[in-house]
């Protein structure tokens, strides 16, 4: 059995710095692997395997982003990007695959819209009941102006 796996789902590029960071000093405290992963959303209509680059750019930047924050640490880190329906499941799918230890993310609160959400969002709180090993949710303190 190889090292443990702390993986880091990114999903926006104002926390890839904070959230790379964090599963960084967490992987190094387990003495584990870092792996990143960011989840394309692809509407129905659309074919998962469409050919289109302007889809993948993003997310291929957010990663190339994170690398950079890993190799501050000196560490090596995997990338995966993934195009799905479902970002959760398919968070959860791929913690699976790679036998995560520990699963990091981030979850935003711009505007509530009913409680539950207000609570935790909707990808966050599938993969807090689904996921396979730990989760660590990050919330940024909020912004006082």
């Amino acid at each position: 059995m190889g090292k443990p796996i702390v993986m880091v789902a990114l999903s926006s590029a104002d926390s890839v710095e904070s959230l790379t960071t964090l599963a960084c000093h967490l992987a190094d405290g387990m003495d584990a692997e870092v792996s990143a992963l960011h989840v394309i959303e692809v509407p129905l209509l659309t074919p998962l395997e469409a050919g289109e680059e302007a889809l993948d750019h993003p997310g291929k930047e957010l990663l190339a982003r994170a690398k950079g924050v890993a190799e501050r640490f000196s560490r090596h880190l995997s990338t995966e990007l993934l195009r799905a329906r479902e970002v959760g499941e398919a968070i959860v799918g791929e913690a699976k695959e790679q036998g995560v230890e520990l699963l990091v993310m981030g979850h935003h609160q711009p505007r509530p819209h009913h409680l539950s959400e207000t609570l935790l969002g909707g990808t966050v709180r599938y993969v807090a009941h689904h996921a396979p090993c730990r989760v660590i949710v990050q919330i940024p303190a909020p912004e006082h102006g």
